[in-house]
């Protein structure tokens, strides 16, 4: 029996030591899950103020347009960097490399880029950027119209009248559904203000298709000058004035020695009679390169674990050249995002931010062209530590219509896109942090999957579709741009309360993906 009770006394103590590590265990486990507070709900009085992301805005809409190494990106670039310092941004880096920049004078001075058909002054509404230049004197010739069911045989030597083709009546080709209308979706707010899906749109409900559809000809247009040899271009675009002013090409194209000049579809009515009759017109476009530098911008806002091998990065990303006050500002954006969490103790902050401003979206032939000068192309191990990507672009933007020949707002903000990875759990934070914000006008969408409707979701726009290539986990934001590829598109045309709402749902978007690597 002596025995009997010694075994069980032996067990007994050994349940307990047992019983007292697993608590112990379980209580370093429950510490360092709580290692990192949680960062969601955001703390509103830790977001920079309405207000001030409009004096930021108006310190870049002071200096015009920002093309990539111009004195106006310089000056912005200069302003991001000082701000991102005065943020606790660390290491920050430029890679810096040089190229040839074109440009002539920006609206309103149009005293560069004249034109003058059968002795009638026209007015033109803007230039064909990187077309090359006529010098002061201009240049005077035969025009030409374009027409492309009987192109002319020979376009040498002559300045060609083009007239962008109208949008198709339906049934709609696929290719054109697939760039030029509404796509599915996750998730839909203010469902009644958007057209019907994978349809038609007209440019007096939804601008920004229009205007996409019109620019991408331009593509076909320059080929067709280059190869016939023209002397020179005007485009008639199916666009009120107001609207086509300051509408700066894009695509990008590379240096293409046919200088060209756009103008509306009221003053193109006339060009195209004078060139049918082989009139003859004086085209001027007086523009100047120069030898540029510029620089993708690189700084990091360190998280608990920089500098070590512990640590992990989520990519801060967006372009800062552009012609608009909203083109290039996902960079403000991004810099709301900083802020913010600079006011969040490092300690506190699981993962690194990694800010990477790029310079080429408004470069010619775009990012593509100086692939070999990206910043990991020249450092691939730099992705290594990379664990989410947050993309932003064209915020804070109203909607514009087109109406007889003005062009006016809607009333409306300017839709949004939310894109996503295919990850239930990114969804659903994505569509929360919509509705806890309020973000109007806003589509999320995952490109990867069906839609609510069980069609096709259609394209990843923007910088942010690198979370593709990359695979990365990844909430990623651009407006739909219907005013914003013009340099008329300046202070009066921006919206701090949708840029608030658009800056405030990203911050929460970039704490749900810090939070996944909390622990």
């Amino acid at each position: 029996m002596k025995n009997i009770l010694k075994s069980i006394s032996v067990i007994t103590i050994i349940i307990s030591l047992t019983c007292i590590i697993l608590a112990n265990s379980g209580e370093k486990k429950i510490k360092k899950h709580q290692e990192f507070p949680d960062l969601v709900p955001i703390a509103k009085d830790l977001m920079v103020t309405a207000d001030e992301f409009y004096n930021w805005h108006r310190y870049k809409d002071e200096g015009g347009p920002t093309f990539s190494g111009s004195s106006s990106w310089r000056r912005y670039m200069d302003f991001l960097e000082e701000k991102l310092k005065q943020f606790g941004v660390v290491d920050l880096q430029k890679n810096a490399w040089t190229y040839r920049r074109w440009f002539t004078s920006e609206w309103p001075d149009d005293s560069n880029w004249t034109l003058v058909s059968d002795g009638d002054p026209i007015r033109v509404a803007h230039y064909g950027a990187y077309s090359g230049s006529t010098g002061s004197n201009g240049m005077t010739a035969e025009l030409i119209y374009y027409d492309p069911t009987t192109p002319p045989t020979s376009m040498q030597g002559k300045i060609v009248v083009f007239r962008l083709l109208p949008h198709p009546n339906p049934p709609l080709p696929e290719n054109y559904k697939k760039y030029y209308t509404l796509s599915d979706y996750e998730y839909l707010s203010d469902a009644e203000t958007f057209p019907p899906l994978f349809a038609r749109v007209p440019a007096s409900r939804a601008v920004y298709f229009d205007v996409w559809y019109q620019l991408r000809q331009l593509i076909r247009i320059r080929k067709t000058l280059t190869e016939g040899k023209a002397l020179g271009g005007i485009v008639v675009f199916n666009m009120p004035y107001d609207q086509l002013a300051g509408l700066y090409t894009f695509p990008v194209p590379v240096l293409y020695h046919v200088p060209t000049l756009y103008v509306d579809r009221v003053a193109g009515e006339k060009l195209i009679e004078d060139a049918k009759q082989g009139k003859m017109a004086t085209l001027t476009l007086v523009a100047k390169t120069e030898k540029a530098e510029t620089y993708q911008l690189i700084g990091y806002l360190p998280g608990k674990y920089y500098g070590t091998e512990r640590d992990k990065k989520i990519m801060l990303l967006t372009h800062t050249d552009g012609p608009s006050i909203s083109q290039e500002n996902g960079a403000l954006g991004l810099l709301g995002i900083v802020a913010y969490f600079s006011r969040i103790p490092r300690d506190e902050r699981p993962v690194t931010l990694m800010v990477f401003l790029d310079n080429r979206h408004y470069m010619p032939g775009l990012e593509e062209a100086f692939a070999g000068q990206d910043w990991f192309v020249k450092h691939p191990q730099a992705r290594d530590s990379i664990i989410g990507l947050i993309a932003m672009e064209h915020l804070g933007q109203v909607e514009y219509r087109v109406s007889g020949d003005s062009f006016v707002a809607t009333g409306l903000v300017e839709p949004s896109l939310l894109f996503t990875r295919n990850d239930p759990d990114l969804i659903a934070k994505a569509i929360k942090a919509v509705k806890e914000h309020n973000f109007p006008r806003v589509m999320v969408k995952c490109v990867e999957r069906k839609g609510a409707h069980g069609r096709s979701q259609g394209l990843w726009y923007g910088l942010g579709s690198l979370a593709l290539e990359w695979d990365l986990p990844a909430f990623t934001l651009m407006g739909t741009q219907g005013a914003y590829w013009a340099t008329t598109a300046r202070l009066d045309k921006f919206n701090k309360e949708l840029f608030y709402t658009q800056v405030k749902t990203m911050t929460q978007l970039t704490a749900e993906l810090m939070m996944k690597e909390k622990h």
